[in-house]
């Protein structure tokens, strides 16, 4: 019995990859509308990116060009929008 409870879970959780994707509750957040406003504003490796500012941790505001002659590497997360 619990080899046949085990099967309907996997067979379940293996149609729910196939279908939510599919539906408004699989996609998460705008990617398609994210993506397509990248393009070319993305920065790539070796040429100069734009001055900016963000705050760190300690509220400090920190800039870009405040770091030159330093390697800087910059990572983004996508928040989820469920």
């Amino acid at each position: 019995m619990l080899r046949w409870a085990a099967t309907l879970a996997i067979v379940a959780l293996m149609g729910l990859t196939l279908f939510l994707p599919q539906t408004s509750l699989g996609r998460r957040g705008n990617e398609a509308t994210v993506r397509s406003h990248v393009g070319d504003r993305a920065g790539r490796i070796g040429e100069s990116m734009p001055d900016f500012a963000l705050a760190d941790l300690d509220g400090d505001i920190v800039r870009l060009s405040d770091l030159r002659g330093h390697r800087v590497l910059i990572t983004f997360e996508r928040s989820v929008d469920w």
